[in-house]
């Protein structure tokens, strides 16, 4: 599904079947639309929908709008809009994006939900404006110029957060998640529509109150989710999320008399087991016991095997429109994917939000705490996590250090022999074009830690507001053809997390003990009592070492890309291929250089290479 528009105020109406076409998901049949002052287009299940001067454009899912009905999700958003004016964004419950044109106020609005499941993007120059659910969609124009955003760029490898509306393409901005784009007489702007900060705080009576409004709340979420569909799948892992959202699934499920394909990534032939004592390795058996609890959930174990790690990064890329945020993660991601497209799966479950949302563990309360000087609170809650077994080392340098100015902060971690991650560490981010794009004093103030950016505030919020996942999300749709969606995303499940008193996360001393007492009689207790967390792509060293030459070459093709080496520093990638471990890729150290700043640099460099026109 896409939309897409373009204004002409002034001048003849636009041609919207290049865009459309480039977008497609399905045959590309379309409906186009030009009302007075622009034209608008749709293709796929994307809706249209006109209410006198009023045009709206949607797709996504569209679950609630406080009571407003249609025949269609457009429909609903033009009556919203008729409703509530620019407001009318706040009103909707779903993943979605959608466009407003009233021609009689010679407004154009374009919104997207808070959690980034659809994208949308736009282009402008003076009175020109166009639209697109997609980067390829504005790219396809003539009139849209080519360009890669060295900031945007710059941001991506040092791992910053995506904060304003910046893309990867020069002049194609984004509509930030949860915020309305606002084209009108006025100028340009954008506004926020969900407000988490101001949310009213929820007290309920008692403790069990939290955990059984939660998950009801979860349930529900995946019932809007999976409404439609037969063909359902799972991404299961041996964490409280996935696990959470498959059992409440697979129960929805059988009261249809359906089944629930549950998909596990775990090593593939040749991993030889290590990895950190705190992190499991294997998710598959903690998975399958869970899988077990269920009568009507078919799991799959899939290796992370497949196709050469190029193969899959260059159709990351190619879907996407962007290089790969995690490129040795894809290599479970499309052994999953491919699996379940053989299987005919049409929606995707998975529990990528629950971290900070459903299973958040709390911790982050501490320093705030000792900020305020609630003392009383913070030791009783101290005295609680010790006595379940956190150090008091450590709930020490959780409470104070975050609170310390950061040059403090990473002072007193030298000092105790844990030092902060430096951006050389994890970035090959060029020092000098990291300076001159004024990205260096953020970048190492964050450490590495995007919590860091948020002292005194609630850290959550500066993770979810971190990346703009839409577009691998549609990407995965064009690749394996399932609509990949997150309850625990839910915008209802997140606000009730973030409004409940932060303690209900600590309660007797059990890190993430909202979740843990939501699930308790229907997630077996060796997962929702286990304290270790998974770690996906743990074999990532067997798919790198594979790619060595092929990685090799790619860094020799980058010298002669102007872009690539501007922003790359490729001398540190020739030395870490030079000092290529035998052994030891466990080691965080060995991790930093190769899964995260060498395969991060060589994925992005390749994508920005081939932008300039090389195909080798």
């Amino acid at each position: 599904m896409a939309i897409a528009g373009a204004l002409h105020i002034i001048g003849s109406p636009v041609d919207l079947a290049r865009s459309l076409k480039a977008m497609a998901l399905g045959s590309g049949k379309g409906r186009v639309h030009d009302a007075p002052g622009a034209t608008l287009g749709v293709c796929d299940d994307a809706t249209l929908a006109i209410d006198g001067a009023v045009v709206a454009l949607f797709h996504g899912r569209l679950d609630d709008a406080s009571g407003v009905t249609g025949r269609s999700a457009a429909e609903i958003v033009a009556r919203a809009y008729r409703r509530w004016g620019e407001n009318f964004a706040a009103r909707l419950i779903g993943d979605f994006a959608c466009a407003v044109w009233d021609s009689a106020a010679q407004r154009l609005l374009l919104a997207r939900d808070p959690f980034a499941a659809q994208p949308l993007f736009y282009w402008r120059n003076g009175e020109a404006l166009r639209f697109a659910t997609e980067p390829q969609g504005l790219l396809a124009e003539p009139d849209v110029p080519r360009g890669i955003d060295e900031t945007w760029v710059a941001r991506w490898l040092a791992l910053l957060p995506q904060s304003d509306s910046r893309t990867a393409y020069q002049g194609i901005e984004r509509v930030i998640p949860g915020h309305v784009a606002h084209f009108d007489q006025q100028g340009h702007r954008q506004t926020p529509f969900w407000k988490p900060e101001a949310l009213a705080r929820i007290e309920l009576p008692r403790d069990a109150d939290y955990a059984e409004t939660m998950r009801n709340l979860l349930d529900e979420a995946v019932r809007c989710r999976i409404a439609g569909h037969s063909a359902v799948g799972s991404t299961l892992s041996a964490g409280l999320d996935s696990s959470s959202v498959t059992l409440l699934t697979a129960r929805q499920l059988a009261t249809q008399g359906l089944r629930l394909t549950s998909f596990t990534a775990v090593p593939s032939a040749g991993y030889d087991g290590s990895g950190p004592s705190h992190r499991i390795c294997d998710e598959g058996p903690l998975a399958a016991i869970v899988a077990g609890a269920e009568p009507n959930i078919d799991h799959v174990r899939v290796p992370n095997g497949g196709p050469p790690l190029f193969d899959i990064l260059d159709r990351v890329a190619a879907t996407a429109g962007m290089a790969a945020m995690n490129p040795v993660n894809q290599a479970w991601v499309d052994a999953i994917g491919l699996a379940a497209k053989d299987r005919g799966i049409t929606v995707m479950l998975g529990g990528g939000m629950g971290n900070m949302s459903i299973s958040y563990h709390g911790l982050d309360a501490l320093p705030r705490w000792a900020q305020r000087g609630q003392w009383v609170r913070l030791a009783q809650h101290m005295s609680a996590l010790h006595r379940n077994g956190h150090s008091w080392r450590a709930l020490a340098s959780r409470a104070i250090l975050p609170a310390l100015p950061p040059r403090l902060r990473r002072r007193i971690r030298i000092l105790a022999g844990r030092p902060e991650d430096q951006l050389h560490q994890f970035s090959a981010l060029r020092r000098d074009f990291a300076v001159r794009l004024d990205v260096i004093d953020q970048a190492e103030g964050m450490a590495g830690n995007v919590a860091n950016l948020a002292p005194g505030g609630d850290p959550r919020l500066a993770v979810i507001r971190r990346t703009d996942p839409a577009m691998a999300l549609r990407a995965e749709r064009r690749r394996f053809g399932y609509i990949h969606c997150d309850p625990t995303a839910d915008r209802r499940v997140v606000e009730f997390c973030l409004a409940i008193p932060v303690e209900q996360y600590l309660l007797h001393g059990e890190s993430r003990s909202l979740v843990r007492r939501a699930m308790a009689g229907l997630l077996p207790d060796a997962v929702r009592l286990e304290t270790r967390t998974g770690l996906q792509g743990a074999d990532w060293a067997i798919h790198v070492n594979a790619a060595r030459t092929e990685i090799a070459a790619e860094i020799d093709r980058l010298e002669s890309s102007g872009l690539a080496s501007a922003c790359l520093d490729l001398p540190r990638l020739h030395a870490l291929l030079r000092d290529w471990p035998s052994t030891g890729w466990d080691r965080y150290d060995v991790a930093q250089s190769y899964r995260l700043a060498l395969m991060r640099a060589v994925a992005t460099g390749r994508f920005l290479r081939r932008f300039e026109g090389s195909n080798a």
